[in-house]
Order: structure tokens, then C-alpha cells, then sequence
């Protein structure tokens, strides 16, 4: 057995010598990409930034080189290799260098030919067909677990969405304002003024055509242009009139348009500001009708992540009764969740019940407050918001009723107002404003006495009920 003996010495940098049984070598290059030229040859390896692969090359001959090896007469295209890889090592020949991003039918291609040689630079290791099999599986996995994990993230993000809905809520005016908002706004226009015609620039542009017109005609082009210039001048006496006459009748065309469009925005203007100072006036004024009116309005054109159910009723313009059905807690809040294994399979887990229950409660809590806030943003006279929120739940006994309501709270509009930044807690909140409520071990609403203003005899002598 023969020993084999190497040293390497450092000459400039970026540039070596190597001492071996098989003579002197010397490499030089930089990170990635280097030449190494010795007496088997010169090779060339090119790392391929991005694609776990390089390219080693022979790009000249050398002492020992045999006509059957692997990198022998690379230079000569198509001799050893795959021919639709001739232009990719001509390149590396050429170059010395080469960059690229190859394709999963381009390393699977380049593995069959003998003259490239394909680099794991992770590894170091010789890429074979079954390495890189392996690679492409372990990548495929990576994207897979990456796009399950993309919709995962936009499944919490909706839900969470939807548990907050109601933050923040919308923003309530003060009286002054509202007293302010009677006031008329001026008018302004969105229409463009017609711009008044540059008649001097037309003429200049009519002479300049006429003058064309004469060079261009065939007896033109065999006198001076002077000439031209002097018989455009004479025929101006005539065009210019009449096209001056064109220009004028198309302004007062379009001036005549705006005009008319303008009084039709103008009238269109003073009927929507009329409209508006005597909806404000009449709000203030606490106009029961308009305020029942305005309040089903509000309520009919709301857009929530889930179907609003509701009844309102008045006794007068300073505090609204609402009664709500909140959304059915199966069909909001889900019993499942879905996670990812250990090998980026999606799995299903049941939810705890508790943070289940967690969830509902502070969706209801919040539709409520959001309510009560939409409400006191529309009805400047309005001070409370009495809002009595029932769901439909499963009976345990044949005598339970099929409503059940669950929360009781008389919404202040100045406490709404104040209600602060978001993150705050809005059970303490509901809690502070008197709400009648009962909140189980599992953080969930348990049953409560139907509120008295529903059973009250007065109930039937209120305004109409009118449902959402």
C-alpha cells in the first residue's frame, strides 16, 4: 500500500499551491468558484448560488489525461455527454465561472452526464440520483408544511376577526357637534371648467399647416421655402376666420354643458344639505318618529360577520330597548381546531370547552357594546341603550323556554364614549355598567330571568316593535 503525501502553501490571496505524489498543483479562485491547474488538467467548479448544486469542469488537458475518462475531452462538444448539455459546459469552459439557477429536470438531467460533476454544498457531498431524490422530497415536504401552515394562519386570523369585530368601535359625536352639523355646507363643485381656447396658439398652428400643406404640394418642393411661408400667410386672410369661428362654437359648447351641469349638482346639493340640517334638526329636537325611523335605518344596513337579529323599541327619543338574539354559539365558535404534526401532516384536535365558552361570551359581550355604540353615534338625544340578548339553546327540561337569555345591561352613552383604548377588558366594562349576567365555572353565560321591561305591562303600550 502506497502513502499518498499533500501540502498546501499560501502564496497571494486567492491563490495556493498543493504539494502531492502526483506533482504540483495550483488553485486559485474565490469562495464558491475556483481553477485548479495541475498535471491532470484544469478543472473548473462553480457553485450554483440558491439551488444546492455546482458544476466541476475540465476545461484543458493535461499529462495523465486519458481519452475514456470522465472529463477528458470535455471541451470537444458532444463527445462524452449528453449533447443538450453542450452548451452549459462550453460555458463553464469559457467562462470559469458560471452562474445559474437549474430546474428539477435540469439536475436530474445533468446527473446522467459524465462531465458534470453536482455538489450538495450543504453537505459537501457528491450528489447521486438517490441524494437527490431525497433533497426534492424534503423540499416538496418543506412547501407543503409551509402552505398548510399559510392557511392555518389565515383560519386564526379570520376567526379572530370575528371574535373582535366590534373593536374599535365607532366613533360618537359630541352635542356640540350634532349643533354644529345643522349649519349648511358650502357648496363645491367636482365638475371641470371648461379652459377658455389660446387663440393665438391656434393661429400659429393653422399657419404652420397651411405652410406644410404648400411645400408639400409638387411645385412646392421646387421652390424656396419662403415662398411656401408667403402663400400660407395670404391664405390665412380666409382659413383663420372661419376656423376661429370652429373654435369659439365648440367652447360655448362645452360651456353651455357645464352650465347645465352645474345648476343640475348645484340643485342636487341644496336638496341633500336640506334633507341632512332637517334630519339633524329633528334628531335634536327628540322627533320620536324620526328617531324610530333613523334607528331602523342604522339597523337594517349593519354588516356583521354573522346575520343580525333584533327588535327595537321606544318609549322616547332618550332611551332605546333592544332586544337581541345572539348567533348560536356552535355556529360561530368552532369545537375543533387544526394543528400540524411533527411531520407537517394536518391534524384535528378538539377544542377545551372552556376557551370555547371564553370566546363566546366575549363575542356576544362585544355585539352588544358594538350596538349600543352604533346607536349613540346616530341618535344624539339617545343616553341609554338597554340591551337584553337571548340565544336559542337546547332545553334540559321541556319546561325550559327555547329563548335564553343570557346578559342584561343598561349601556350609558357618556361610559361608551370612554370606553378607552383597545385591549380593554369588556366584561369588567359591562360589569361596571350594571349588567345582569350569570358566568359559569367554564367562562361561559348561563340562563337569567327574561328582563322586566319585556314583562312589564307597560311593555304593550311602547312603540310597535319593529325587527332587524
Amino acid at each position: 500500500m502506497g502513502f499518498r503525501f499533500s501540502r498546501r502553501m499560501s502564496i497571494l490571496p486567492g491563490l495556493k499551491l498543493n504539494f502531492s505524489g502526483s506533482g504540483v498543483s495550483l488553485s486559485a479562485g474565490v469562495p464558491g468558484a475556483h481553477l485548479n491547474f495541475g498535471s491532470r488538467g484544469t478543472y473548473a467548479t462553480v457553485g450554483l448560488p440558491g439551488t444546492g448544486l455546482s458544476y466541476r469542469q475540465r476545461v484543458g488537458g493535461g499529462q495523465s489525461g486519458r481519452p475514456g475518462s470522465a472529463y477528458a475531452g470535455s471541451t470537444a462538444a458532444g463527445l462524452l455527454g449528453n449533447p443538450e448539455n453542450d452548451e452549459v459546459v462550453q460555458r463553464i469552459a469559457q467562462a470559469g465561472t458560471l452562474h445559474e439557477t437549474i430546474s428539477e429536470a435540469q439536475a436530474r438531467q445533468y446527473l446522467t452526464d459524465p462531465r458534470i460533476k453536482l455538489i450538495d454544498p450543504e453537505t459537501g457531498l457528491h450528489l447521486t440520483q438517490a441524494r437527490l431524490e431525497a433533497k426534492i422530497k424534503a423540499n416538496d415536504r418543506q412547501e407543503k408544511r409551509a402552505k398548510l401552515q399559510l392557511q392555518l394562519d389565515q383560519r386564526a386570523e379570520v376567526y379572530d376577526h370575528l371574535l373582535n369585530f366590534w373593536h374599535p368601535l365607532p366613533e360618537i359625536a359630541g352635542l356640540e357637534q350634532w349643533q354644529a352639523a345643522q349649519t349648511r355646507q358650502p357648496f363645491a363643485s367636482k365638475l371641470s371648467v371648461p379652459v377658455a381656447p389660446d387663440l393665438a396658439k391656434a393661429q400659429a398652428d393653422l399657419l404652420a399647416e397651411l405652410t406644410a400643406k404648400h411645400a408639400a404640394s409638387r411645385l412646392g418642393q421646387m421652390l424656396p421655402g419662403f415662398v411656401a411661408s408667403h402663400a400660407a400667410e395670404k391664405d390665412m386672410a380666409i382659413a383663420w376666420p372661419e376656423r376661429a369661428a370652429g373654435i369659439q362654437s365648440e367652447f360655448d359648447r362645452q360651456n353651455q354643458e357645464y352650465q347645465q351641469a352645474l345648476a343640475t349638482e348645484t340643485t342636487a346639493w341644496e336638496a341633500a344639505e336640506t334633507k341632512r340640517t332637517d334630519w339633524v334638526a329633528r334628531l335634536l329636537a327628540g322627533d320620536v318618529e324620526e328617531t324610530h325611523h333613523t334607528l331602523a335605518e342604522v339597523l337594517g344596513g349593519l354588516q356583521l360577520p354573522f346575520k343580525l337579529h333584533c327588535d327595537f323599541f321606544l318609549r322616547d327619543s332618550e332611551t332605546v330597548y333592544l332586544q337581541l338574539e345572539l348567533p348560536v354559539l356552535e355556529e360561530v365558535i368552532p369545537e375543533t381546531q387544526t394543528e400540524l404534526s411533527a411531520r407537517g401532516e394536518p391534524r384535528e384536535t378538539r377544542r377545551p370547552e372552556a376557551a370555547r365558552q371564553a370566546d363566546y361570551t366575549r363575542l356576544a359581550l362585544g355585539e352588544c357594546l358594538f350596538l349600543a355604540a352604533e346607536i349613540f353615534s346616530y341618535l344624539p338625544r339617545a343616553a341609554t341603550v338597554q340591551v337584553s340578548a337571548y340565544a336559542r339553546q337546547p332545553r334540559e327540561r321541556e319546561s325550559d323556554p327555547i329563548d335564553s337569555y343570557l346578559l342584561d345591561v343598561a349601556f350609558q352613552r357618556q361610559a361608551v364614549i370612554e370606553f378607552g383604548p383597545e385591549g380593554q377588558n369588556v366584561l369588567a366594562f359591562v360589569v361596571r355598567q350594571g349588567g345582569r349576567f350569570k358566568q359559569n365555572v367554564g367562562g361561559g353565560l348561563d340562563r337569567i330571568e327574561p328582563p322586566s321591561w319585556i314583562t312589564h305591562e307597560d311593555y304593550r303600550h311602547l312603540v310597535q316593535p319593529s325587527p332587524v
